[in-house]
């Protein structure tokens, strides 16, 4: 899922504090010092700062062979996740009934008892997102959709690129269309049925676009009944979106599998989930600050 002006971070962690045999315990239990106010200052607060600060290691010996460091990473315990606004309100959606749906999304933890029923009802949740679908945006080239290049090896050990995800917007869930890009000229969004386009200044164009696209003499729009319109220069620019301004571009509106559309969120839940059934700990999400 690519990036809009409103992606938001959330964290996604374990509840670690309910694993006694974590090796980072100790150094969170022992106070360091005491700050002005008075309170506390624990060492595994002062280990994270001289890492980040001063590329200090030592705070790897507690992470490195720690069996719930999910991330292979200093507080691998944890991670950011962008678009779960966007997932929950789809799950509200499509499937209100889902345990998921009423996941806490404020940081409070939800208890170890509770992960083996939060585990089998994602992998429920993933068949049943297969047969739903979620608006999004696909930008193409001659009409052909970009996708992601991961790097791979192939059977002699020799590095090689492969094609990786889609590439696409998703609605954002919201009734007021989500921003997608905008410029000097137009302001373009996504809402639930459609692309819309706000010149500057003036009111939306009266059209839901399916399709958007670029050609030598201008930019072209299309909306569900095949009516096309094109658009005039404002400020000196035209609609765009991507990196790419060049002729024989596109951005066509979809729908899209839920399962597909989410399928990172669902695979990290997974993971995480998998891992805190196993090893009796809590697990949480939590809201970006405002």
């Amino acid at each position: 899922m690519l990036e809009t002006p409103h992606t938001s971070q959330w964290e996604l962690s374990l509840d670690i504090f309910g694993y006694t045999f974590r090796p980072c315990r100790g150094p969170q239990e022992t106070i360091y010092e005491y700050h002005m106010d008075g309170r506390p200052r624990f060492e595994w607060e002062f280990f994270r700062q001289l890492h980040i600060i001063e590329g200090d290691r030592r705070i790897e010996n507690y992470c490195g062979d720690c069996p719930i460091n999910i991330m292979g990473e200093v507080e691998g315990c944890k991670c950011q996740v962008e678009n779960l606004d966007i997932f929950f309100r789809a799950l509200n959606e499509l499937t209100p009934d889902s345990l998921w749906a009423k996941f806490p999304r404020d940081g409070t933890p939800v208890a170890s008892h509770q992960t083996a029923a939060l585990l089998a009802d994602l992998l429920g949740l993933k068949q049943r997102l297969k047969d739903l679908t979620w608006p999004v945006a696909i930008p193409k080239q001659e009409g052909q959709p970009y996708f992601d290049e991961v790097e791979d090896y192939n059977e002699k050990g020799e590095p090689i690129v492969k094609q990786g995800a889609l590439n696409f917007y998703a609605w954002n869930g919201e009734g007021p269309p989500g921003l997608m890009f905008l410029n000097e000229g137009y302001t373009i969004y996504l809402s639930r049925h459609g692309l819309m386009v706000k010149p500057t200044g003036q009111d939306p164009i009266p059209y839901v676009f399916r399709r958007l696209w670029r050609e030598d003499m201008g930019v072209f729009g299309e909306d569900g009944r095949g009516e096309q319109i094109g658009f005039d220069v404002l400020v000196g620019r035209y609609p765009t979106w991507g990196a790419s301004n060049d002729s024989g571009t596109e951005l066509c509106f979809e729908s899209m599998p839920a399962s597909e559309v989410f399928a990172d969120i669902l695979d990290m839940f997974e993971v995480f989930v998998s891992v805190a059934e196993e090893f009796e700990v809590g697990m949480l999400v939590k809201a970006p600050q405002q």
